[in-house]
């Protein structure tokens, strides 16, 4: 449209429903002081507008049997075709009208935000996963800063009005139409409710996603003591520069997949079915645009802990200096083009890739070819993507869990041992 907005259409006629998606596109910023900031706007965002209170929007929503979903970066509405006019305009409202002015509602949402956060400080999956960025990215960069009590009772009204205003303009968003519409109708309802929105210029925002990121040059175990586990709850890895556009994504994510991508994969059957440490062991490999990483995941009865680790370091080692067969290969591939195949089915999806396409600056088609990409992939280029530690780091291995019963053994490994509280707070430090 003329003020910036881009808006994709995907027809789907076989049902009388439609979903209208808002999504936007910025850079990661750092919230600081307001960490948490983000989440609490998602939630204000159906706070009411100038045109409704949060009572009449609930009312309406509720009558028309809607389905809303509000975040800082995603907004969308899935409604009955006969009802599509007004849920355009109720999200249109939503995005354009919004006055951050319900005191009420911001107290109670703060108040919930905390609740969730005592729990959470409790959790040890949460533990693991908070210190995890804070050890991958640490906690002055926007995938590593994590919410405090503190830091969502210092958000304001004005906090939040100021976060629209930097951000909400719509040449900053993608507006998609899934469903039964057509291209005309989309067009009207564009004009009819979006054209008044002014768009704003680009700012330059600090460049914090450039900084460079070094690994341990030796491994390193992490600890975070949690008396009251039975078990221990491990991640080994570390961030990773790995984006789709790269010649290695398509042989790094399948032997990524080999290694602790599912139930039959390498990680699975070794600590599980051989070793009967665990329920599960998994590996993830995550692309990014600015940063990702690798890890594997599990949870083991503390006096196994050590043993684990060493069979998990044993598994990445072996992915690293081995070719991979061409059972497993041939597996994988499989797996991963038919679950492509079948999430097809979902129009959302499609627009979700499109989109991707879009903020990820990848080569137009990338997902028309995804499925020759995967086919192409060899036995050697897998090893070319794995030869080196770059996709599959093993330098940072956490364990959040009961000190007193797992570092006799844990000491034995020969790695130094750093301690951390529950927040990623160094505390000491052994060798």
């Amino acid at each position: 449209m003329e003020n910036g907005l881009k808006v994709l259409i995907v027809e789907n006629h076989k049902l009388p429903i439609v979903r209208i998606g808002l999504e936007l596109d910025c850079e990661p910023f750092l919230e600081k002081d307001k960490s948490g900031i983000r989440k609490v706007f998602g939630q204000m965002l159906r706070a009411g507008t100038k045109n409704y209170s949060k009572e009449e929007l609930d009312d309406i929503i509720d009558y028309m049997g809607l389905s809303l979903y509000t975040s800082f970066s995603e907004i969308s509405i899935s409604t009955l075709k006969k009802f599509l006019t007004k849920s355009v305009s109720i999200i249109s409202d939503i995005v354009m009208n919004n006055d951050f002015d319900n005191f009420k509602e911001l107290e109670r949402i703060i108040k919930q935000r905390i609740i969730d956060i005592n729990i959470l400080e409790k959790d040890p999956n949460s533990i693991l996963e908070r210190v995890k960025n804070v050890l991958y990215f640490g906690n002055n960069h926007p995938y590593g800063e994590y919410e405090t009590k503190q830091s969502i009772k210092n958000i304001t009204s004005s906090d939040l009005k100021k976060l629209y205003n930097k951000y909400y303009a719509p040449n900053m968003f993608y507006l998609s139409f899934v469903g039964d519409i057509s291209k005309n109708q989309a067009k009207k309802l564009c004009n009819l409710y979006f054209s008044r929105w002014k768009k704003k210029p680009h700012f330059v925002e600090e460049n914090i996603m450039k900084k460079e990121y070094l690994l341990p040059k030796e491994i390193e175990i992490d600890v975070v003591d949690l008396p009251s586990l039975t078990q221990s709850y491990i991640c080994i890895g570390g961030p990773v520069f790995l984006k789709k556009n790269d010649t290695s994504y398509f042989p790094s994510i399948l032997a990524n997949g080999i290694l602790g991508g599912s139930a039959q994969s390498r990680l699975f059957l070794n600590l599980r079915e051989k070793k009967a440490y665990t329920y599960g062991a998994y590996s993830t490999l995550k692309s990014d645009k600015y940063i990702g990483y690798f890890s594997v995941y599990t949870q083991v009865r503390n006096e196994v802990t050590d043993e684990a680790i060493k069979d998990i370091l044993k598994e990445i080692s072996y992915m690293i200096d081995n070719k991979v067969s061409l059972e497993e290969l041939d597996i994988k591939k499989n797996e991963m083009s038919g679950q492509f195949i079948f999430d097809l089915e979902d129009p959302n999806v499609i627009i979700d890739l499109f989109i991707c396409e879009l903020k990820n600056n990848l080569t137009n088609g990338f997902y028309k070819n995804y499925l020759n990409n995967i086919k192409s992939v060899t036995i050697e280029s897998i090893q070319k993507s794995c030869n080196s530690d770059k996709y599959f780091p093993n330098k940072i291995i956490l364990i959040v869990g009961k000190s007193i019963e797992i570092l006799p053994k844990i000491r034995k490994l020969g790695f130094p041992i750093r301690h951390f509280d529950k927040f990623g707070t160094f505390l000491k430090y052994e060798k």
